[in-house]
């Protein structure tokens, strides 16, 4: 076995002896430097992160001064528990300024301490730098006393979101602490993963003291809905319990996304439990890039040595960016306070005349506050963490590290940079660059949760979880595209058709299962419960996830939902050359057909779609409104799609998978079997002749479309004239053709028309051109309801008999009517 070299490890220990001696002369030659009054608030008592921090705030004044000797002032620390606890914070920095007359406050640890130390230091103009406190919420008090010396949480949310663009993530929920820490980041958070177009569907809020069994319960939650991309934000110690949690229950296999944001990324990264360590292994995080130099090797090693002495129990400390941080933020105030000089150190009272004040009321104001305050802000040096400089009270920093947990920690797989974006490493993104990357090929392999090197789509349907509700037309426009079949034996419905074909070849070639049940779209009796626009509608009112039949793409529907691709236009066609030598002309597009048959078609055509209207316009508000509007709508045909939710992940997937099916065999199977088959084409020649097919053709089709077209039209009108049979039965005496009295009834059919869609049509109730009185108002005095009264026929008579003075004045009133 091969010795280790034991010679560096005596240089080393000759050179921290001559610093020690060295430093103990310096001290002994100048003992006329000015004490000032320095206060550190932190939580020391069991906690390690306080401890550490402490100790880095020692050997940075002992280091600067030892490296200044000539500086005329030197730091006095006193130093306070804040206990964990707010009050606790509070008391010992009222205890600071009101009793030790500090100059500043190193502290306080979190950010809800902060909170309100921030106001005393404002009061008395005492400087509190804090070097843990991240929430970006304390950015809003506007104090210019208060100095954050770590990242504002607020500045890691675009790196977060360019993490979730990169990946192609949709969704992602937040996992935060219920306190001022957790809270504070959400709204920042929320926005940015909307400026890459992703959304937060939920937000999971974990009390600070909540027991294992009630981490479980919100987890269990969380796996019950579909989305698989979680943030998490809270102190290390909680999130320590949750990833724990999370891998006993199965979160932490594969299909699953964990990232965090750099609270806990730095806590974790150094956790001396292996159990944690463990429970982690594939999660992302981002934390604030540390350069490893000369410097920060050296002073690790010595730190561990001075920490170990003082603290023999701990033996598995280390330093993490906080202490490093702590380290920097005394350096810059030993710095700030030498530039103020030694005068003004002392306190002035509060002008308060009233002799029962409180503590608060009489807290004793710095002299030296805005002095000291103006230091700081102008103090720049390199420190441990890189360049330290305050920008508006703020540390600024240029870089964040994201990282793939492992069994070492963490391994790097990028940066991002606020102006650059994502890079594998800082030099490969040179200054000059303009680009902003949000690239995943901009970041080394990750091994996923589940030791995984497949990216997660992020979100999945759970088997344990709701199934999809699909809503669908019934009855829909045409029985080919949605068919409703109900067993009248088990009561069960079962829902068929060429869309829904469509849709179930779609689902069945997704690379992951998704239960769902179909909805038909119907009121309790079991008619159609509104329009193509109300059934669509429904999905953005999230009372369905989707929609499935023969829907139409319109610019109206898609302000409320997402459309795949219209699966009837998709196929694929072969062009192939042939020799034409038909004489071409304006009007060869009428050679296919005769003219008889031209004619004909166009007749039904027309006729067809004139009873259509007729026998739908008094029901159907469709077939309503401006007279263009009923002629449009009496021939238009719609084209077929599907619409989960606007933003849904679920579209770009059942696009593709429509596609895949439309490109495939089995969308020949679907079409033969709903629309029917084709007869394949025989082979031909290189010529090939084509006659024009005629109207005796078709006559069969013809005759069969004008039965029925007629014998609707014809019960329609049997039934109307029955109806309104009171018209046509007028006394003889009346000067009325019966050409008028048909008019008139066409006048009644216009006028139900008009007024189906503001009221339910009663057949003997009617409202007649020409003001005709309605017949079941007169029943007490006219036993026969459906025979007019004297006044019903004059108004009658006045509007069927011609070339008289009052039908035109009539036909006015109608018309205003």
């Amino acid at each position: 076995m091969r010795k280790t070299p034991f010679k560096p490890v005596l240089s080393f220990l000759l050179f921290l002896c001559l610093k020690i001696l060295f430093i103990e002369m310096g001290v002994a030659q100048n003992t006329t430097f000015i004490p000032v009054n320095v206060g550190v608030a932190l939580d020391l008592g069991s906690d390690l992160d306080g401890k550490i921090a402490l100790s880095c705030i020692n050997m940075a004044v002992s280091n600067f001064y030892a490296n200044h000797g000539d500086y005329k002032t030197r730091m006095v620390l006193t130093t306070r528990d804040s206990k964990k606890d707010v009050v606790g914070a509070a008391a010992a920095a009222l205890d600071l300024i009101k009793n030790v007359e500090v100059q500043a406050i190193l502290g306080p640890t979190t950010s809800m301490q902060a909170d309100f130390i921030i106001g005393l230091g404002e009061k008395a103009q005492v400087p509190i730098i804090s070097f843990s406190a991240s929430s970006p919420s304390l950015t809003s008090i506007r104090s210019p006393y208060f100095f954050r010396a770590t990242q504002n949480d607020s500045s890691q949310v675009n790196g977060i979101g360019a993490l979730v663009q990169a990946f192609g993530w949709k969704e992602a929920v937040p996992i935060y602490m219920d306190n001022e820490y957790g809270q504070g980041i959400i709204p920042y958070l929320t926005d940015a993963l909307q400026a890459v177009d992703a959304h937060v569907p939920y937000r999971s809020v974990i009390s600070p003291s909540a027991t294992d069994d009630q981490i479980a319960e919100e987890l269990y939650k969380l796996m019950t809905m579909q989305t698989r991309v979680f943030i998490v934000h809270m102190f290390t110690s909680l999130c320590a319990r949750l990833f724990v949690k999370a891998k006993e229950i199965g979160m932490m296999n594969g299909g699953y996304v964990w990232i965090m944001t750099d609270g806990p990324t730095v806590g974790l990264s150094t956790s001396p439990d292996p159990s944690v360590i463990d429970s982690m292994q594939g999660a992302l995080g981002i934390k604030p890039y540390i350069p490893k130099t000369t410097e920060l090797g050296n002073f690790r090693l010595r730190w561990k040595m001075k920490f170990q002495q003082d603290n023999a129990d701990m033996v598995d400390a280390e330093l993490n960016i906080y202490a490093l941080q702590a380290y920097d933020a005394t350096v810059a105030l030993a710095m700030a306070i030498e530039k103020t000089g030694t005068a003004n150190l002392g306190f002035r009272e509060a002008n308060v005349s009233n002799t029962s004040a409180t503590d608060l009321e009489n807290l004793g104001i710095s002299q030296n506050g805005p002095n000291l305050l103006r230091a700081l802000s102008n103090t720049s040096f390199k420190g441990l963490t890189g360049d330290f400089f305050f920008n508006n009270g703020q540390l600024q920093l240029s870089a964040f590290e994201i990282v793939n947990m492992n069994a070492n920690g963490g391994r790097r797989i990028g940066f991002w940079m606020p102006r650059k974006g994502l890079a594998k490493t800082l030099n490969s993104i040179a200054d000059t660059t303009s680009t902003y990357s949000t690239s995943k090929s901009s970041l080394a392999p990750v091994i996923w949760a589940g030791d995984s090197t497949s990216i997660p789509k992020g979100w999945e349907i759970p088997t344990n979880g709701k199934k999809l509700r699909i809503g669908v037309p019934s009855p829909s426009t045409f029985g080919q595209f949605v068919k409703e079949t109900t067993d009248l034996n088990s009561n069960t419905t079962t829902v068929t058709g060429y869309s829904i074909a469509i849709f179930e070849a779609a689902v069945d070639s997704l690379p992951y299962a998704i239960t769902y049940e179909y909805i038909p779209f119907v009121k309790p009796d079991g008619k159609f419960a509104g329009t193509y626009n109300d059934l669509v509608y429904q999905v953005y009112l999230k009372k369905y996830d989707a929609v499935v039949g023969d829907t139409t793409i319109i610019a109206n529907r898609s302000k409320y939902v997402d459309f795949t691709l219209p699966y009837t236009e998709s196929g694929v066609s072969m062009i192939v050359p042939i020799k034409d030598s038909r004489n071409k002309n304006a009007w060869v597009f009428l050679k296919p057909l005769t003219w008889d048959l031209w004619f004909t078609s166009f007749c039904f055509f027309v006729f067809i779609g004139f009873v259509v209207w007729v026998l739908e316009n008094g029901i159907n508000e469709d077939f309503q409104g401006s007279s263009s509007h009923q002629i449009g709508t009496s021939f238009w045909f719609s084209f077929s799609t599907m619409v989960f939710p606007i933003g849904s992940p679920l579209v770009a997937d059942v696009s593709r998978a429509v596609l895949r099916v439309t490109e495939g065999d089995r969308m020949k199977e679907i079409e033969d079997a709903w629309l029917g088959t084709q007869s394949s084409c025989q082979e031909s020649s290189t010529s090939f002749s084509s006659n024009s097919l005629s109207l005796k053709s078709f006559w069969g089709l013809f005759l069969i479309t004008g039965i029925a077209s007629i014998s609707a039209l014809m019960i329609f009108t049997t039934i109307f004239v029955y109806e309104h049979r009171a018209v046509l039965l007028q006394p003889s005496d009346l000067r009325a053709t019966s050409w008028s009295r048909i008019l008139v009834l066409f006048r009644i059919l216009i006028q139900m028309n008009k007024t189906s869609s503001r009221s339910e049509l009663n057949p003997n109730h009617i409202a007649i051109p020409g003001d005709l009185p309605q017949a079941d108002n007169d029943d007490d005095r006219n036993p026969n309801a459906q025979q007019p009264d004297q006044e019903e026929v004059q108004n009658i008579n006045q509007l069927v008999v011609p070339n008289q003075e009052r039908p035109a004045a009539t036909e006015v009133n109608h018309e205003n009517n």
